[in-house]
């Protein structure tokens, strides 16, 4: 009888024994979880032997992706935050489209044997950040806030953001493979996204204002509302889905509504969900060292290899050099704008539906690039998170004696997007 749940276990238990001490080391919680993961995966012990495809791993990665979005959208309606759009509009307007644009031209050039959707498609799943992986970045109050905000802020959005992109541009790889009509295929996306919007907004409007009335009149529980609230994003995503809409946009759009109608009105609904969230975002980085990033190595070639690197500081950095263009920032801060924005979860759930619906020659290389530049991220982020965050705060509050008045720190009351992506601070 294999041993994993004993080993899964006992990691979650000694993580949670000294989480807040690591906190403030260059060791992360996402470094411990794919760590573990690869030495009891398919290229360590054995003792997790599943394949990569599986429905077990599908559906860890689509539920955690599920409680991530309707956290996320939820959080949006932070009217503190909306009011502080000058870091995360630049980053999310006009950083994440440009990189979007130079991976797929770098993948085109690297990738010769891929077509133009499956270029995109690579660029569209790693364009989304991971505050996770880095917590210091964003949690460290030396950090100014403007800066800490705008990159927690992005981190919550994006992957929303991306989650439509993928959708098309996979489709269009897929018509493109069979040699179909492009049109055809953006138009079945098009019908899918308007069911998602339609059963997203419906499910959203009427569990708010039920949440509302059984508020109003004293019949529902703090830790049920909890419950209840991210039961109507699972329904959307249960209704969505047989209905050929996409279940995630569906869960996305139900917490934007139920946050846009209850917030004011009723306690914090998303507590629940983001303590899951954070328990389903490690498991998932464990699954990921287990069973994905092992393969991924074994078949690693010198592009894939190069992509990753250019895939966290070039195409990432370049993009947001741009993007704050001017915003007065000082180049230490567009550095620290630049490096911190590492890729995980969501592009691990991105690849994850790509494993289960694509049926593409270029896939074997998709994942690959995915599964390396999400595993680079990991520790190369995450090594650098506290010192980094440290080395840049101390630039910070030696030259904000001499110019008070800087950009950076304009601040507001701070409310972070989703306290999954929270680490205790000293």
């Amino acid at each position: 009888m294999s041993y994993w749940l004993f080993v899964v276990a006992g990691a979650f238990a000694i993580y949670a024994f000294v989480s807040r001490r690591l906190s403030t080391t260059a060791i992360t919680g996402p470094m411990v979880f794919v760590t573990v993961g690869f030495i009891i995966g398919t290229n360590g012990f054995e003792i997790v032997d599943i394949e990569a495809n599986s429905e077990a791993v599908t559906t860890l990665l689509e539920i955690t992706l599920l409680v991530v979005l309707f956290s996320d959208a939820y959080a949006i309606n932070n009217t503190a935050w909306r009011t502080e759009t000058f870091v995360p509009g630049r980053l999310l307007l006009v950083g994440m489209p440009l990189t979007i644009a130079l991976g797929i031209g770098t993948a085109v050039v690297l990738f010769t044997d891929l077509g133009f959707w499956e270029a995109a498609l690579i660029a569209a799943i790693l364009a989304p950040t991971d505050a996770s992986l880095g917590q210091a970045v964003i949690s460290n109050p030396r950090v100014p806030q403007r800066i800490r905000q705008g990159l927690n802020v992005e981190s919550g959005l994006n992957d929303g953001v991306a989650l439509p992109l993928v959708l098309v541009f996979l489709g269009a790889a897929e018509e493109s493979a069979t040699s179909g009509s492009i049109g055809g295929v953006l138009s079945f996306i098009g019908e899918e996204v308007l069911i998602a919007v339609v059963v997203g907004i419906a499910i959203g409007w009427t569990g708010a204002k039920a949440i509302l009335a059984a508020s109003r009149h004293g019949l529902m529980s703090p830790m049920w509302a909890q419950i209840g609230a991210l039961a109507l994003a699972a329904a959307a995503y249960g209704l969505a889905t047989p209905l050929h809409g996409s279940g995630f946009i569906a869960a996305w759009l139900t917490g934007l509504v139920i946050g846009a109608l209850t917030r004011g009105h009723v306690d914090e609904l998303t507590e629940l969900s983001e303590t899951l969230g954070a328990a389903l975002t490690m498991l998932s980085f464990l699954v990921f060292g287990a069973i994905l990033l092992g393969p991924a190595i074994d078949e690693l070639t010198w592009q894939v290899a190069l992509y990753a690197v250019l895939s966290l500081t070039l195409v990432r950095m370049v993009p947001v050099a741009i993007g704050m263009i001017g915003s007065g920032l000082r180049r230490p801060s567009v550095l620290y704008l630049g490096w911190f924005g590492p890729r995980g979860l969501a592009s691990i759930i991105f690849a994850g539906i790509v494993i289960e619906d694509a049926d593409l020659p270029g896939v074997a290389t998709i994942l690959s690039v995915v599964m390396i530049t999400v595993g680079l991220s990991v520790f190369a982020h995450g090594a650098t998170s506290w010192f980094g965050s440290e080395s840049y705060a101390d630039w910070y509050h030696t030259t904000e004696q001499a110019n008070p008045k800087a950009p950076e720190a304009d601040e507001g009351p701070e409310h972070p997007i989703s306290r999954r992506h929270d680490a205790p601070s000293s």
